[in-house]
Order: C-alpha cells, then structure tokens, then sequence
C-alpha cells in the first residue's frame, strides 16, 4: 500500500503547523486495486515533547501501517522497557530523533521487506523499491526557534542520512512533499511540470529554480502571521490539493479527512484537528477496568 499524499511542515515565528490528508492507496503492479480514506500520517513522536512528523510515499511495513510502527518508534523514545533510545528531555535534539527515525525505518524496517523481486515484459527479473519519507519537526531540548528535517528513501532504495530542510534560522516557509502541484501552483506561482520541462530542453536544473523563483509572485506566507492563520493556511492547502486531485483524471490519492497539528515551545505538540475511529465518551480512561478495556 502507497500513500499518494499531501504533507505539509508551515515554519513561521510562532512555531510549526503540519497538517496531511487520509487517502492510502492500494496499488498493484500496474493498476490501483483501492483507495482508503482513513490513513494516520501525522504523529507526535514523544508525548510531553514538542516533536512531531509527518509521512508520505509507501504506507505500511512488515504487514503494518507506518502509523503503527512510529508508535512502538514512540515507545524506544520514551524508554518504554528502558529502551536505549530513551530521549533526554534536558540535551535531545530534532536531528538526533532524526537520526533515529533513520534507524527504525531505513536500516531496520525497510530492508526486511525491500527489494521485492518482479519481472519486466521480456520476463526479466529485477529488484523493485517503493519510496517512503518522513518530514520530523519540532523544538530541540533548551532552543527557542524550530527546525524541520527528512528522512527519505528513495525510488531506487536509497536512503542518506537525515538532511536539514529549515533550520532555526528559516522563518515563513513551507515544506511541501507527495503531490506537491497544486500547492507549488497556489503559492510558488509556476508548476513542478515546467521546471522539468526547462531541464529536458537543456536548461541546468540550478539556472531553470533561479529562474523560476526570481518570477514575480503573491506571498502567502509570512513569518510573523499568527499560528491560527497558519493553520488556515496549511489546512486551505491541503483543500486545494485534495479539490485538484478530485477533478484530475484517475484515482483520489489525496483526500480528506485532515489532520493538523501545531508545535510551539510553551504549548509543545497539540493536535488542532484529527479523526478518530472511537469517540471519547466509550474511551474514558477511568470508565474501564483491565478486564473490559479494548472489548
């Protein structure tokens, strides 16, 4: 299973807003078989902590979702059974979660399941990879800006070391992974599609994105704007993104519903919109005993 998805990090001044649709897509070899529309991509990593990630590209491992996986990922980082990954809330860092991300999915996860073998048309055999990415955010132990980094495996199963996307000294910018059209159209002004174009007419790619990005356009992103504008922001992205795709020929790879978070340094990681397959009224913690909790 594949999530075609929309997952967005917005870095302003107050903090971070991330946001992701719910559509997993259920692709054969050459056809998609079915698209569900409840998919968890956003998590915070280490309850009590301001760290958070979201996902896109392949969407389960070893026969689970990636959902479920960064909850036993949750559970090292919290020292569940005095697990060695156990953060230190007075010296962690979001690279150093990063890290570890790495670790769990690169290193641990993805080769027990990567290459799988198939066959081209002459009945040639060869090794098939699918692309998997996380985008991990939040406040390092003791900083007072955020910073936002990608683990990412890619098409051909490469997977390097954590990479810096925005750092604490970045504000009023937006990180825009799986089906990036829509978004790149509404606030960059230009496509992804002519970019490539100007690269296969022989343009080197770094002269065609100075270009590109030189062009006149109206900026929606600002690093003072309010959190809660920000999160309108995120949310009306993935809006139009989840519309586009709607009226595009094939499957609905991105659609609601849409989850939102928000990371500050006082507050931490709070969830601003999220769906649930219970209500809370059956969950009370205080209403069930060990015996019926789960029934």
């Amino acid at each position: 299973m594949c999530c075609m998805t929309i997952a967005i990090i917005l870095q302003i001044g107050d903090g971070l807003i991330l946001g992701a649709d719910s559509a997993a897509t259920l692709a054969g070899p050459s056809v998609v078989e079915n698209v569900y529309f409840n998919a968890d991509k956003l998590f915070n990593l280490v309850k009590g902590l301001p760290i958070g990630a979201v996902t896109y590209g392949l969407g389960g491992l070893d026969g689970r979702s990636i959902s479920n996986l960064a909850k036993e990922l949750r559970e090292r980082l919290t020292g569940v059974n005095a697990h060695p990954w156990r953060l230190d809330r007075t010296t962690y860092t979001i690279e150093k979660v990063a890290d570890r991300v790495h670790e769990f999915f690169c290193k641990e996860y993805y080769p027990r399941e990567f290459p799988v073998k198939r066959k081209d048309q002459s009945g040639k055999e060869f090794d098939h990879f699918e692309s998997l990415g996380f985008l991990v955010a939040g406040y390092s132990s003791g900083a007072t800006k955020p910073e936002i980094w990608a683990v990412e495996i890619d098409e051909k199963g490469n997977c390097g070391g954590p990479q810096l996307l925005l750092g604490r000294d970045k504000s009023g910018e937006a990180v825009v992974r799986g089906q990036p059209e829509a978004v790149f159209r509404l606030y960059r002004g230009w496509s992804p599609t002519v970019l490539r174009g100007m690269v296969d007419q022989g343009v080197p790619e770094k002269e065609a994105q100075q270009f590109l990005d030189s062009l006149p356009y109206e900026p929606l992103i600002s690093p003072a704007m309010p959190l809660q504008d920000g999160i309108d922001l995120v949310r009306f992205m993935i809006e139009v993104t989840i519309g586009y795709v709607r009226f595009a020929p094939g499957a609905p790879t991105v659609a609601s519903p849409i989850d939102l978070a928000a990371i500050t340094r006082y507050e931490g990681f709070r969830w601003v919109q999220r769906k649930h397959y219970y209500t809370a009224d059956l969950n009370r913690p205080d209403t069930h005993t060990p015996t019926d909790r789960g029934a």
